[in-house]
């Protein structure tokens, strides 16, 4: 069987005001603030592939990775065989959420950095979550 080959979707940065953040973010690297969807702010391409996103958190702390990178699965059946292959590498899960508009897994290497792996459906797919 053929396991899909994950790639880097989003660069996630931990912010206290997604508005402060997209303020300085946005013109440092010429981009605009696009849709919202619950805590996440999607910022736009960074590299080929990848666009930048910024997360609303209570508080940055060094338990947390402040930065990271997001995994996606195209679909539900991807997204479980990049989790699966991720534990069988050696990391583990930390935390699952699921919710209307998404799916993400926190996970964490074997040295304990973390990541996401997330599915979220394309923004034509998703109502309200536009910027207002």
């Amino acid at each position: 069987m053929d396991e899909p080959v994950a790639s880097i979707r989003y660069l996630v940065i931990d912010c206290l005001d997604l508005d402060r953040s997209a303020a300085f973010w946005g013109p440092l690297l010429g981009l605009a603030p696009g849709r919202r969807l619950d805590n996440y702010l999607f910022m736009g391409p960074v590299l080929t592939g990848c666009d930048l996103v910024l997360q609303r958190v209570d508080r940055v702390t060094a338990d947390k990775s402040p930065v990271h990178f997001d995994i996606e699965g195209s679909n539900q059946k991807d997204f479980d065989m990049i989790l699966a292959r991720s534990v069988r590498l050696g990391g583990r899960i930390v935390e699952t959420v699921t919710e209307d508009e998404y799916t993400l897994a926190v996970m964490v290497d074997p040295d304990g950095n973390e990541f996401c792996v997330n599915k979220i459906p394309s923004p034509s797919t998703v109502s309200g979550t536009q910027a207002e």
